[in-house]
């Protein structure tokens, strides 16, 4: 469950660069107002990380997860509604809002579902493969399939898609229970298994956050990994389906077909790297080298990769290469889930709601800012600016510092 709503979760969140070609023919707008655009969604987004985790801890992921469901599936399809500029400004707005409290409620479920050894892999199926498979799906089914093989306009498009969000929240809300305890199929040993390693809170204790000097500072060095990390992923995110179209003249079917490359490579690549974590951990016995070497190395070997799509004429030839670019990019993403339960424990939600949003900051920032050097610059400089991110975004993860506690459990009675 936690899987399907990591996939729907981002088919609906990319439609939006699926059919942003076609918005930005009809409505005649520049690549600097479509900056404007992605960063809307950022805008409210990153506003809504905390406040959303909060409500995960509070409610229960049961709750939260099927009520946002439903509201974002209605936003999903609003562009079809609207005439202008503003208009699309204020969807944006609303469409990163619904969104927001999703995946800090996912990062609660991995933690309170699955034990410590193997949550590492589990969080790389659910935010990664998952996740970036959604992803990937988004410009074949839209463009390709919906746009391009039925002949739907791209408002009947995102109706379509937008109806899966809808079944989604029923089936969640009937299948899940937010502990293991509570669920009719989890039998006591399940429960104790899942529980092993790690404190837990109780009714007779709290959670307390401790704020030490060392704390802050590793916890700011994660929050700018973040950052740099989620502004990169922009340009996979908005840009690819408006490159192959405007800049390579692809029809709609090669795009949506060609434009998922790099997200399925995402998608291999997160998956992989949460059974690399997990296996490192176990290897070397050091969580925090292994953490770091898996983040570090793969950030690195991307932006050498996005250097070299550089090279070649076809678009073809660069979506091929920007898929091995995006696997080694994302398979830190496991990475990233499994130090916010890591530091965060109990209190995952709201640490996943803290970082996520100075991660959502980031992709607010790389709206315009990517908008404005591709208008002023081409495309060689939007590419090597996201491969100077990658370079920054290897340097934070190294100075991250996975095993240190930002949270810990005390008895009321102490």
């Amino acid at each position: 469950m936690a899987c399907l709503a990591s996939g729907i979760n981002y088919l609906h969140r990319y439609s939006w660069g699926a059919v942003r070609p076609y918005l930005q023919e009809e409505y005649g707008l520049t690549d600097g107002q479509c900056g404007w655009l992605d960063s809307a969604f950022n805008l409210t987004y990153f506003l809504g990380q905390f406040p959303g985790g909060l409500a995960g801890d509070a409610l229960g992921p049961r709750v939260v997860i099927p009520v946002v469901a439903v509201l974002w599936s209605l936003v999903v399809a609003a562009p079809g509604f609207v005439v202008s500029f503003r208009d699309l400004y204020i969807v944006r707005l609303l469409f990163g809002a619904t969104q927001a409290p999703a995946y800090p409620n996912l990062g609660k479920v991995t933690q309170s579902w699955f034990p410590l050894s193997v949550r590492t892999s589990v969080q790389g199926s659910v935010s990664s493969f998952s996740g970036r498979a959604g992803a990937a799906l988004a410009p074949v089914v839209v463009a390709s399939l919906l746009i391009g093989k039925m002949g739907l306009t791209w408002q009947s498009a995102l109706w379509t898609v937008a109806i899966l969000g809808f079944v989604f929240a029923a089936v969640f809300w009937l299948l899940f229970r937010d502990q293991p305890a509570e669920h009719p199929w989890a039998n006591a040993a399940e429960v104790e298994l899942i529980d092993s390693g790690e404190a837990t809170a109780t009714d007779s204790s709290q959670v307390r956050f401790r704020w030490t000097r060392a704390n802050r500072v590793n916890l700011g060095v994660f929050c700018s990994a973040s950052f740099c990390s989620t502004f990169a992923d922009n340009l996979f995110v908005f840009w690819m389906p408006t490159f192959l179209a405007i800049e390579k003249g692809f029809d709609p079917v090669s795009m949506g077909m060609y434009a998922s490359l790099p997200l399925l490579g995402g998608a291999f690549g997160g998956l992989f790297g949460g059974f690399l974590n997990d296996a490192l951990i176990r290897f070397t016995g050091n969580r925090r080298l292994a953490r770091s070497l898996v983040a570090c190395t793969g950030k690195i070997i991307a932006a050498i990769l996005i250097g070299v799509s550089l090279m070649p004429d076809d678009g073809r030839l660069v979506m091929v290469v920007l898929f091995f670019c995006k696997f080694f990019s994302d398979w830190s993403q496991p990475t990233w889930w499994g130090t916010v339960t890591d530091i965060g424990g109990p209190a995952a939600g709201r640490v996943f709601g803290m970082v996520n949003t100075v991660g959502s900051m980031g992709a607010f920032a790389a709206g315009p800012a990517m908008g404005y050097v591709k208008q002023y610059f081409g495309w060689s400089a939007l590419f090597t600016f996201v491969g100077a991110v990658y370079i920054l975004t290897a340097i934070f993860w190294g100075c991250v510092n996975c095993t240190q506690k930002l949270v810990v459990v005390e008895s009321d009675e102490s």
